[in-house]
C-alpha cells in the first residue's frame, strides 16, 4: 500500500512543470570587463627614470613596450584585472569608476599609477 502511494506522489510530482528561472550569463558580463581595461596605458618607472606603455587587448592579451606578456588573466571583476605571468608572478591592474588606474608588478613589489594614452593610433 505505502509503495502505491509513492508511486502516485512521483507520478503527480512529474506531471508538475515549475516556471523555468533565467539567470544571467556569466560569459557576457566578462567580455564587458574586458572593455575595462582593454587600450593602451602608460606609467612612469621613478627608479629606472623611464616612461613605460602597457598594452590591454580586448581579449587580455597583454605586453608592456610592445613585449607580450607569456601568462595568464586568474581574474577578472569590474574592480581588478590579475594576471599570473610565466614565473608565477603577479601583476594586478586596479580598476574604479570602469577605468584603470594602478598596476601593482609583484616581482618588483611596486606600484606604478597609470593613464591612458590619448595620442590618436
Amino acid at each position: 500500500m505505502l509503495k502505491g502511494i509513492i508511486g502516485r506522489s512521483q507520478t503527480l510530482l512529474q506531471k508538475i512543470q515549475l516556471p523555468k528561472l533565467k539567470w544571467p550569463v556569466k560569459a557576457a558580463v566578462n567580455n564587458n570587463l574586458a572593455t575595462i581595461y582593454a587600450g593602451t596605458w602608460l606609467f612612469y618607472d621613478i627608479k629606472q627614470s623611464r616612461h613605460h606603455q602597457l598594452q590591454i587587448s580586448p581579449q587580455l592579451a597583454i605586453s608592456i613596450d610592445s613585449h607580450p606578456l607569456a601568462g595568464t588573466v586568474t581574474a577578472l571583476t569590474p574592480h581588478q584585472l590579475l594576471f599570473l605571468d610565466q614565473y608565477g608572478y603577479e601583476l594586478q591592474i586596479t580598476a574604479a569608476y570602469e577605468r584603470p588606474f594602478e598596476i601593482y608588478d609583484e616581482a618588483d613589489h611596486r606600484t606604478y599609477l597609470i593613464q591612458q594614452n590619448n595620442k590618436p593610433r
